[in-house]
């Protein structure tokens, strides 16, 4: 990858993690992350994509995670828990991209999937 498109997608992810915080300020639970789902499931569908290309692959594992669990959230409604595990996952991947090294996201995959065990793909 050239300098130019790490710098371009990196300024991107970044927007992106922005307008997850931004959404989150107003989104406060599960119903209204059920109403929002599909706007932040955008948000998390560019950071799926974007991070793996740019070595981020913590990053993109955790947008993975929040994308399959917001795909469940639109398309079959409100899930207990939902906002809480999205929100944490915003947390986590700003943490990652500010360049917390140490963050094991493993933790996060089995609560997931500990979870909601009806959401299979990670």
């Amino acid at each position: 990858m050239s300098e130019e498109f790490l710098k371009v997608a990196r300024q991107e992810i970044q927007s992106e993690i922005d307008s997850l915080n931004e959404i989150f300020l107003t989104c406060t639970n599960d119903e209204q992350l059920h109403e929002k789902s599909i706007e932040i499931e955008k948000h998390m569908h560019k950071i799926k994509g974007l991070a793996p290309m740019m070595e981020q692959e913590k990053v993109g594992e955790v947008a993975k995670i929040s994308d399959l669990v917001l795909k469940h959230v639109s398309s079959h409604g409100t899930l207990k828990g939902s906002h809480k595990i999205t929100s944490d996952a915003v947390k986590i991947m700003f943490d990652l991209f500010s360049g917390q090294v140490n963050i094991q996201i493993d933790g996060f995959r089995k609560q997931v999937r500990e979870s909601y065990p009806q959401i299979t793909g990670f």
